[in-house]
């Protein structure tokens, strides 16, 4: 990679959904920079010591901040882009660890092709659209959500969804968003476009999000040596 534009992973301590999953997580953002050769770029946002000493042994920069209540990870890379009067910034959010190679290269060729046109650039999944197949629980029993006549997996279409894995964004556009009362809103009224993000989509916010992560890493660790390539 031959940009020099700072990398964020801001991580919390607390988790009320999923407690401790910012540990676990961090070790695999880690391993995908370091692969990508973009280590010496990369800092970790955390209120945490504890955090700031797993980012520190794996090889990363840190910045201790101590969080407002509610304040998003959106909010932590502002303060720290404009406090180092960064004018662009990725955002590696931990809880999105499967990436595939390649993305931040593509991000930042895409932003400087089209100049100042994109406020951020985000990258998309490929999922399919199962929804023929979703049940619902009632009081008789298990049944479809949907009203179809045939129910085949290859009336199943592949649609695009923002997975959230990589972001890179205009601090100055940054600027504007935290400024009003509705963040989320207005950040997603930018002008974007986006990456294909080439696996698997996995976010992990929960416990059971946590338990079906261990699981994978658990399944395909027992492959047989002859099998993994």
């Amino acid at each position: 990679m031959t940009i020099d534009i700072p990398i964020l992973i801001p991580v919390k301590e607390r988790s009320l959904r999923c407690a401790r999953k910012n540990y676990a997580l961090l070790p695999y953002t880690a391993q995908y920079l370091h692969a990508e050769g973009v280590m010496q770029q990369a800092t970790v946002i955390t209120d945490s010591e504890s955090l700031i000493q797993l980012a520190t042994d794996l090889g990363m920069s840190t910045h201790f901040e101590i969080r407002k209540p509610e304040q998003d990870e959106l909010t932590s890379c502002y303060n720290y882009a404009t406090e180092k009067s960064i004018p662009l910034f990725f955002l590696c959010p931990a809880t999105q660890p499967l990436r595939s190679s390649g993305l931040l290269q593509m991000m930042y060729e895409l932003l400087e092709k089209n100049n100042q046109y994109y406020d951020f650039i985000t990258t998309i999944s490929s999922v399919q659209d199962r929804s023929l197949f979703f049940v619902k629980e009632h009081k008789e029993g298990w049944k479809f959500a949907t009203e179809r006549k045939h129910r085949k997996g290859s009336e199943c279409t592949a649609e695009y969804m923002i997975d959230g894995a990589l972001y890179l964004i205009r601090t100055s556009f940054m600027e504007k968003v935290i400024n009003v009362n509705d963040a989320n809103e207005t950040f997603w009224k930018g002008n974007f476009t986006c990456v294909k993000n080439k696996a698997p989509f996995m976010d992990i916010d929960t416990q059971e999000d946590m338990r079906q992560f261990e699981f994978l890493k658990k399944y395909f660790g027992k492959m047989p040596a002859a099998l993994a390539v």
